[in-house]
């Protein structure tokens, strides 16, 4: 009996404690609560980025653009030359045997190939054939320089060899000469030349060269001037010295029949001034 009643009173016990523990399972649980995290700091600035050193300009210095951020240069305008200067003696300077720079005086000039536009003298250059130089004025002496100022409007494309320039001298005698400039087949270059223009039929490009150099004429105004004196030629183009030749035997001073005048050949030309000096005897 009493065995029993102890084993009872253990059973109690138990249950009394097994309850107990029950109840404090899910306050211990409700005390497990996940702490809260400590809020981030979120940063939406993108960062500045450092300037490269070789390329930040200095505050004395200001913006430098590079060669490529350089604005370009405002184009020169290309300005048409003022006529030169008579390039001969001083005492002859205002001594022209004759000069054109008008319409009317080219239209009395005007022959053949040549006509009148915009009061200048001019040849299309459509034809390859080969045309007697164009007479400008009768000379008292062959002792003179015939200057032209022209330029090139075009190059016949059809023949190659192509040629224009000044011409002076005594036909009589078969001793006239040119000045000028060839536009070779070799394509080497353009040709300022002294030559023998008298047997012109042959074309100007077969004329024997006394004396030659390079000169590209383009299509500005040039000066051409050739000078006759004694023995001695001359080219001058702008003033400038570009060829000089020596005759084996001189003009006769008394020849009566020196003339002067232009050639073209296969060239377009337009001339705005002629102009003829005497020159004292070489």
């Amino acid at each position: 009996m009493i065995v029993t009643l102890m084993l009872v009173v253990a059973v109690g016990v138990i249950w009394i404690v097994a309850q107990g523990s029950a109840v404090d399972a899910p306050s211990q649980a409700r005390a497990r609560v996940a702490p809260t995290p400590t809020p981030r700091a979120l940063s939406f600035t993108h960062p500045t980025p450092k300037p490269d050193a070789a390329a930040a300009p200095t505050a004395t210095e200001g913006i430098v653009l590079t060669a490529t951020e350089a604005p370009a240069e405002a184009p020169k305008a290309t300005m048409t030359p003022e006529p030169l200067q008579v390039s001969g003696d001083a005492a002859t300077a205002n001594m022209a045997i004759m000069r054109a720079d008008s319409r009317a005086d080219f239209a009395a000039l005007a022959s053949g190939s040549w006509s009148t536009s915009d009061d200048m003298l001019v040849i299309a250059g459509a034809n390859a054939t080969s045309e007697p130089w164009l007479k400008v004025a009768s000379v008292p002496s062959p002792d003179f320089a015939i200057e032209a100022e022209m330029r090139v409007t075009m190059v016949l494309d059809s023949v190659c060899d192509q040629s224009f320039g000044v011409v002076g001298g005594s036909p009589g005698a078969s001793q006239v000469y040119g000045g000028g400039i060839l536009f070779p087949c070799s394509g080497d270059g353009d040709e300022a030349r002294l030559t023998n223009v008298s047997d012109w039929e042959d074309g100007y490009n077969a004329d024997v060269a006394l004396s030659e150099n390079r000169f590209d004429p383009g299509e500005d105004w040039h000066t051409y001037r050739l000078e006759l004196r004694g023995n001695r030629l001359r080219l001058i183009i702008d003033g400038v010295g570009i060829v000089t030749g020596k005759l084996d035997t001189p003009i006769d001073p008394g020849a009566t029949d020196a003339e002067a005048g232009l050639w073209s050949q296969g060239v377009g030309l337009e001339v705005r001034r002629i102009a003829v000096y005497p020159l004292p005897a070489g």
